[in-house]
């Protein structure tokens, strides 16, 4: 008995040996291919199967590939993926970083629709958060663990600015335009009033000259019907 169950560990470690080398030859691989610009996401996602020694390795990998093929949200995952393993605390920032790049990279905005720069500037927060979560780059200044995380969180800082910035002018280009709208119905209604005095002050004027005219002929019929006594 014992030895059927030391044969089955044997060949349990065995297939974890084999798995190990087969990982470490897959990622030597990708590493390899990645350098020459050659991103195969089949073989990345295969890296992530059953990786249990430096699985965020296999994450992290598989998350840049998908990042360099425009596959933003689905790089987002993968790093979100990585951060949850063991990782060594001099790794993590370079996690965060491109973590928090893929975020940036799925923003796209709409500069003359409030709305749209409204959720870009959240998403780029969003950003920040990643980089600051965990000391990587600092919200009140510039002493956080990474200077790359730094510079990339000001750099979003910058973009948050613009953003705001524009957000603003647009929203004094709107209220602008929205004043210019109620002068121009103010003087249309304006407009309007002086049309109807103008037409009762020729109606009168009608009215007076009608009159007028009647009073000239009763003062005839008088005259014609006035005898001497």
């Amino acid at each position: 008995m014992k030895k059927k169950v030391l044969i089955m560990i044997y060949i349990i470690l065995i297939l974890i040996s084999l798995k190990l080398l087969y990982n470490m030859g897959t990622n030597s691989m990708l590493i390899s291919q990645y350098n020459q610009g050659k991103y195969d996401s089949n073989q990345g996602k295969k890296l992530t199967y059953l990786n249990f020694i430096q699985g965020y390795v296999a994450n992290y990998n598989y998350g840049n590939i998908l990042f360099q093929n425009g596959e933003y949200e689905n790089a987002i995952e993968e790093y979100r993926k990585a951060l949850k393993r063991m990782i060594p605390k001099e790794k993590e920032c370079n996690i965060r970083i491109n973590y928090a790049l893929a975020i940036c990279k799925t923003v796209e905005v709409d500069e003359k629709d409030q709305d749209s720069i409204r959720k870009a500037i959240e998403t780029y927060e969003s950003a920040i958060d990643i980089l600051t979560e965990e000391g990587c780059a600092n919200k009140n200044d510039n002493n956080g663990h990474s200077p790359k995380a730094e510079q990339l969180k000001e750099d979003i800082e910058k973009e948050i600015d613009r953003l705001k910035k524009l957000q603003k002018q647009e929203d004094n280009n709107q209220k602008d335009e929205q004043e210019e709208t109620e002068d121009s119905k103010t003087t249309e209604e304006v407009e309007t009033i002086e049309e109807k005095i103008q037409n009762i002050k020729e109606e009168a004027i009608k009215d007076q000259r009608d009159l007028e005219s009647e009073f000239d002929n009763y003062n005839k019929d008088i005259q014609s019907n006035t005898k001497n006594w």
